[in-house]
């Protein structure tokens, strides 16, 4: 019952914790990115470490592919490894909110607005991943609507994530109580 209780109080928790994210404007998650961004940040720079031998396109997509596939990793070894629906159900919320950490950045491509890793902005500097992969792909004027959808997606991964994750505490609830009245 514990495990059931526990597991319920993380759900309300991330809950509150997602209002933010689902609420804020594409500017203020750009502007007050929060303590999960810190957390994607770390595998953020590892994808562009670990892609830093491939061509620059690939090296400058690896830091957005290195916070999205960790959690979706994870995920996969929850399933995998332990059976653990629950505990991937999470990590596809962290998915979906790394997702939502991408959006402004995204969104940023052409303004380079936004304070980078070492305190310049885009336009301090040569610019930014995200300029130099719409440039190089010749959508770099599509970078308001493609980090719309990036947004509107991980916002929707963050949502089926929490309701699948309620729903899966409940039914570990209800087979719980059931298996004790027989």
């Amino acid at each position: 019952m514990m495990k059931i209780i526990f597991r319920l109080g993380l759900v309300i928790c991330l809950f509150l914790y997602s209002w933010y994210f689902l609420t804020a404007t594409m500017l203020e998650l750009g502007d007050k990115p929060g303590f999960m961004h810190m957390i994607n940040l770390v595998f953020h720079e590892a994808g562009h470490a670990v892609l830093f031998w491939a061509p620059q396109l690939l090296c400058s997509f690896g830091g957005t592919l290195g916070q999205l596939v960790v959690p979706l990793a994870i995920a996969i070894a929850f399933l995998v490894q332990k059976d653990d629906r629950f505990s991937a159900t999470v990590c596809m919320w962290w998915f979906g909110q790394s997702l939502v950490d991408v959006a402004p950045y995204v969104n940023d491509a052409r303004a380079s607005r936004l304070i980078l890793l070492g305190g310049a902005t885009g336009t301090d500097i040569e610019g930014h991943d995200w300029m130099y992969i719409l440039d190089q792909l010749n959508i770099l004027s599509m970078d308001v609507r493609i980090a719309r959808v990036v947004l509107a997606s991980g916002r929707v991964i963050m949502v089926l994530s929490l309701l699948v994750a309620l729903f899966l505490v409940f039914w570990c609830y209800f087979r719980e109580k059931k298996q004790q009245e027989s």
